[in-house]
């Protein structure tokens, strides 16, 4: 899977809002997450990635499909999941996201077949007076069908899963 890792200054994770829902404290609430609800790849991962075994949270998410045309394979199905640390403190730095989508970038770039992903480092607001950072993980998947691109999709969606679940077990350990 090619995988990039940036820091995107230019955007910026939305903490707070209507849609925004903590699974951690409230995992029935992922009843309200229309993409969750459409795609059981997402649901799980999202489960998941806010249990108590993970050092991290979800607070947003959206799937969808797009075509390419004159691509070979011209289907794509697409997710992006804002992700923090639990402990709001690791995510007032830049660099143990920057550690952590690199370690889950170098455990992704094993996967392939259609697949794509970009991890980004994004600004975020916690408080009026309290700016941090999340991780923004966008995952792609070519198919020459939607149902061929979504099956890679939730294929490497279950991938990411593993390797952001990987890196929690291996920080706790180191802890």
């Amino acid at each position: 899977m090619r995988v990039a890792v940036a820091i995107d200054s230019a955007d910026s994770c939305a903490l707070g809002g209507d849609d925004r829902y903590d699974l951690r404290t409230d995992p029935q609430a992922i009843e309200h997450i229309e993409p969750a609800r459409r795609y059981p790849a997402l649901r799980n991962f999202l489960a998941l990635v806010n249990s108590g075994e993970s050092l991290f949270l979800t607070f947003g998410c959206k799937a969808w499909n797009a075509m390419e045309d004159g691509a070979a394979e011209a289907h794509v199905f697409a997710s992006r999941v804002d992700i923090l640390f639990v402990h709001r403190a690791d995510n007032l730095v830049r660099t143990p996201l920057e550690d952590v989508a690199n370690w889950i970038a170098e455990l992704l770039e094993q996967e392939s077949g259609g697949l794509w992903a970009d991890l980004r480092i994004v600004p975020a607001k916690f408080t009026a007076e309290q700016d941090g950072y999340c991780l923004r993980l966008s995952l792609f998947a070519r198919g020459s069908t939607s149902g061929q691109a979504e099956m890679r999709w939730a294929l490497g969606l279950a991938h990411a899963q593993q390797a952001i679940l990987f890196v929690a077990r291996a920080l706790r350990q180191s802890t």
